[in-house]
């Protein structure tokens, strides 16, 4: 799919220009169906920038979106090691984000896939980068609260009105990670490190069932940790979504959604504006100790539940773990000005 893509900005996908439009429409409300999955545009320094190639969306019909958005090289890599994944904070109408099922819906009431992580130990690490001035949420205070969903929202696993539900933001340019037990309360950590600098950080955010002790660590060094509510937060395999959209949030849940607050809620609750790269999430501590900070992206091993390197740009976040009872594939919904999410050639490596 890479190499599609990269003769496609050299000569190949400019013979499909004619065909492509400038769509930013592909999501919808909150209470309605879900996007087109319209492939995402790829932004590239190329000649010309480069076209988002159509894929057929859920209704079977083929969509198309044109951009011409240069990558921004930063902080350790410039494209070496591939694409990563670009967020413009569009945020409203289920668009700009990625959409990662974590169980079936009512009332099917069997096991979700390996991505619905919560009901053991589990790491959540990821690369970020985000410029200065793009993220405005200020600072929050930290504590037995909810206050990360105050933040520009990196990941929501948000339950609308609900328990057993986590997330990461940034807030003050600050990462914040919070969740809340099955009944056991809430609680929110803050980190101390500026990651609003354009430059490429991992972020490692983990959860300790036992006791819900919770850690984040940034570039290998410990940046927060404190107490959290302990039990089982992982997706009910009897869930159903909370009522906020009209009805039952069905649009919203069940999934794990990157770069967006997940029931579009309003401005309270604001997108993301940055890249992410290599989401690994793992089904155990990775870190209990400063460590090195990565310089390779990450290979699966068996304790890893999903993998998504972002290196294979199209309508599909591509799971790459090879978990048993997986693959947790997502779906990339586009839309808004500028057109968003794109793949750019700029990663952490």
């Amino acid at each position: 799919m890479r190499s599609l893509c990269l003769l496609g900005r050299v000569g190949l996908l400019a013979l499909m220009i004619a065909a492509c439009q400038d769509d930013g429409s592909a999501g919808t409300t909150c209470g309605g169906s879900c996007g087109t999955g319209a492939s995402p545009p790829v932004g590239g320094s190329g000649p010309g920038g480069s076209v988002g190639t159509g894929a057929a969306g859920a209704s079977g019909t083929s969509t198309t979106s044109s951009t011409s958005t240069t990558s921004t090289s930063s902080g350790g890599g410039g494209g070496a090691g591939g694409f990563s994944i670009q967020f413009f904070g569009n945020g409203t109408g289920d668009i700009d984000r990625v959409k990662i099922p974590i169980d079936e819906p009512p009332p099917d009431v069997s096991a979700g896939p390996p991505a619905d992580v919560g009901a053991e130990d589990f790491t959540l690490e990821f690369w970020i980068a985000a410029e200065p001035g793009a993220n405005d949420a200020g600072a929050v205070q930290c504590g037995e609260n909810l206050a990360w969903i105050n933040g520009n929202i990196v990941f929501d696993r948000d339950r609308y009105n609900q328990d057993r539900k986590f997330g990461l933001s940034l807030a003050g340019g600050r990462l914040v990670f919070g969740v809340s037990g099955d009944g056991t309360g809430d609680a929110t950590i803050c980190g101390d490190t500026t990651l609003d600098d354009g430059e490429w950080h991992h972020v490692a955010a983990l959860r300790r069932r036992q006791d819900g002790r919770l850690s984040l660590f940034v570039d290998g060094g410990l940046d927060a940790e404190g107490d959290g509510p302990d039990g089982d937060v992982s997706y009910p395999d009897d869930g159903v979504p909370g009522s906020f959209c009209g009805g039952p949030c069905t649009n919203s849940d069940p999934f794990l959604v990157i770069g967006a607050e997940k029931h579009d809620a309003g401005p309270a609750y604001p997108p993301f504006t940055g890249r992410v790269d290599e989401v690994r999430l793992s089904r155990v501590l990775r870190y209990g100790a400063p460590f090195a900070r990565p310089t390779t992206p990450f290979n699966p091993d068996a304790d890893t539940v999903a993998l998504y390197s972002f290196d294979d740009p199209g309508p599909v976040a591509t799971d790459s773990s090879g978990a048993a009872s997986g693959p947790s594939h997502g779906t990339i919904e586009v839309g808004g000005t500028p057109v968003g999410p794109v793949f750019v050639e700029d990663s952490p490596f």
